[in-house]
């Protein structure tokens, strides 16, 4: 949905200073020692301080040296970032809602919140890496055959999330909800909606005098979807403790998430009105915890810093094995005889793996420099991978680099990106770079990607247009979705990039991103193209205290089919094409917003995996709201 900002707690401005001309104060009376003036004295003098007290609590309000944050790799003329307020108006429940407006980014799901959800990276889903506070979201469930579910990956304990296009593929960086204030902060949001989704949030967070810092989080959501199935519900908890001084921070944090899924329906809505079992049920947990040491900020200027970190990555399949999954068709046999679906769960399993990391980097003179070693430790292996960035910007000139030697699909890649923009209204792109499996067996041949862009600014709207390619290589399978998918080979693509993006008129904007490749392909569409219509306003004239604003805005997406290849040969099953209208409208009230968010206005029956039909008609509406006590 639509990337929008809008600020939460109203600015109270400052009163400017009375410099009118005053008559002369007058004499000074003489001083009444006498008990009753003294009384009147104390009295009055009660008087002002209550009319000061609030400044005078505001004051001993004292902001706390901030905890720790991972490194953020500053994208070479790119925009892909959200943070605070921009990254809850964005209408994304999960990671996969706020990456498939990426241009080479296409996304396929089973079904709504719960279901698998995957992004693939110029038609790849094996090249999407997630990073959250510096270690690596591995995909350690069997099931998933080394592709991350983005499903498992809520942001909601995010303030901030930034994306660094590679030309071959896509690294995610999250950093977790921090506080600074000693005041508590809390907030509450409250979602409803179809498919009889209910939503609840709460975060608390508080930092002590003595820097200690303490923040607790919980969600819970459940869904109910009686025609498709893949419905369920997931209880999560966020919880920090910390302390900082200065320059030094420690800190751990531990995340917990149930998840109760229910079995998913896939439909043939071109042949056959039956249905057969798609996605098994699913009972389970999912849990990260670490501790982190650091020193100095990675975003600071002209400083060195250093992070040490230990993390444990653990999923649990508690599935009742004995249990047997039967689904009725919806219509009836002609002898009035209903068919049933069954199949057997999976085997359950527990998987647990634990990553350190350490990074250092510095930055000074415009060059900034950070190496990164981590070591993987799980199902009886160690696996270490070095890592180097370099980065460099001054004037109209940035570059960037980035190596890393055995990552977690045991791939070394090597890339660089350039950026020159000899006038303000002209930008030059470029990136390339090389991967290479360490078995072309499992992982494929080696390959190269690359891209080249070029974009300009008229009256205030960018335009920009550019070239992605990429080399023979093969890509990963999501067997999450269908255990007969496999693993296949592609040969060298080319697609051509272009957007629209700025304001029109006033508050009033567009954006517009799409990609058009040579031929549809495995995972990927010929063409898939992203559109909204936005106003994003405050109206500064009639709320100069910045107490109100209001996010309103109409989203077209546009993609045409796509084949996902299975065991069987060929180009396997097909998507139909999407044509989905959606629409966004948010308005924030001094630190409450309410919203209301509607995707496929029209109803229109589609499915972006195959088989897996979408709600129709999918409406959600709620409130946020953050109170500073």
């Amino acid at each position: 949905m639509l990337l929008g900002s809008t600020l939460l707690a109203a600015q109270q401005p400052v009163a400017p200073r009375d410099t009118t001309a005053r008559p002369p104060a007058a004499p000074r009376p003489a001083t009444d020692t006498s008990k009753a003036a003294a009384t009147r004295i104390v009295r009055d003098t009660t008087k002002v301080d209550s009319a000061t007290a609030r400044r005078r609590r505001l004051a001993a309000d004292t902001v706390k040296a901030p905890l720790a944050r991972s490194e953020l790799p500053v994208e070479v003329g790119g925009r892909w970032h959200w943070s605070g307020e921009a990254l809850k108006a964005a209408g994304a429940l999960t990671l996969a809602d706020l990456l498939q407006r990426i241009p080479g980014a296409t996304s396929f799901r089973a079904n709504w919140i719960p279901a698998p959800q995957f992004i693939a990276w110029n038609g790849d889903a094996g090249r999407v890496r997630v990073f959250r506070d510096g270690v690596e979201m591995d995909a350690i469930d069997p099931r998933n055959g080394g592709v991350l579910d983005l499903a498992t990956v809520a942001l909601w304990p995010f303030e901030e999330v930034s994306v660094e296009r590679g030309p071959g593929e896509l690294r995610v960086h999250l950093r977790s909800w921090r506080v600074d204030k000693t005041i508590p902060v809390t907030q509450t949001d409250i979602t409803t909606g179809s498919e009889n989704t209910n939503l609840y949030r709460g975060y608390f967070g508080k930092r002590m005098h003595n820097g200690g810092a303490i923040q607790v989080a919980a969600q819970q959501y459940n869904t109910i979807s009686p025609r498709s199935g893949g419905d369920g519900s997931s209880l999560q908890f966020f919880t920090r403790l910390g302390w900082a001084w200065k320059q030094l921070s420690v800190d751990g944090v531990w995340q917990r998430a149930s998840m109760d899924r229910a079995a998913t329906r896939r439909f043939d809505i071109l042949r056959d009105p039956k249905f057969e079992l798609g996605v098994p049920a699913f009972k389970g947990g999912l849990g990260n915890a670490y501790g982190r040491v650091a020193w100095g900020d990675p975003d600071a200027p002209a400083a060195p810093w250093m992070q040490l970190i230990a993390s444990t990555q653990s999923t649990k399949d508690g599935t009742d094995t004995t249990r047997v999954d039967t689904l009725t068709t919806i219509q009836k046999e002609p002898s009035g005889k209903v068919d049933t679906v069954t199949s057997y769960v999976a085997r359950t399993f527990a998987v647990s793996r634990v990553q350190y990391v350490l990074a250092a980097g510095a930055s000074h003179w415009g060059l900034r420099a950070s190496a990164t070693a981590r070591l993987r430790v799980g199902e009886g292996r160690k696996d270490l991978s070095p890592a180097l960035r370099l980065g460099y910007d001054w004037r109209f000139v940035s570059l960037a680099a980035f190596a890393e030697s055995r990552g977690q699909d045991s791939t070394s890649r090597a890339e660089v990106t350039g950026r020159i923009a000899p006038w303000n209204w002209l930008v030059l792109t470029g990136a390339y770079g090389s991967y290479t499996p360490k078995s072309p067996v499992t992982g494929g041949p080696a390959f190269t990607a690359s891209r080249a862009d070029v974009s300009t600014t008229l009256f205030g709207v960018t335009l920009t247009g550019g070239v992605l390619s990429r080399d023979l290589t093969t890509l990963a399978a999501p067997v999450a979705l269908d255990s007969t998918l496999v693993r296949t080979g592609t040969g060298p693509v080319m697609g051509l990039v272009a957007g629209v993006r700025g304001r029109v008129y006033r508050d009033l904007g567009v954006d517009i991103s799409g990609v058009r490749w040579e031929s549809s392909g495995a995972y990927r569409p010929q063409m898939d193209v992203h559109s909204s219509l936005i106003l994003d306003s405050g109206f500064p004239g009639r709320f100069p205290r910045n107490n109100f604003h209001m996010l309103a805005s109409l989203t077209w997406d546009h993609r045409t089919p796509m084949f996902f290849p299975n065991d069987s040969g060929g180009v396997g099953k097909m998507t139909g094409p999407i044509d989905a209208l959606g629409a966004r409208l948010e308005i924030r009230i001094e630190s409450g917003t309410v919203f209301f968010q509607a995707e496929n206005m029209v109803g229109k029956a589609y499915d972006s995996a195959p088989g897996y039909l979408m709600p129709r008609r999918l409406q959600i509406y709620g409130l946020r709201w953050e109170f500073w006590n």
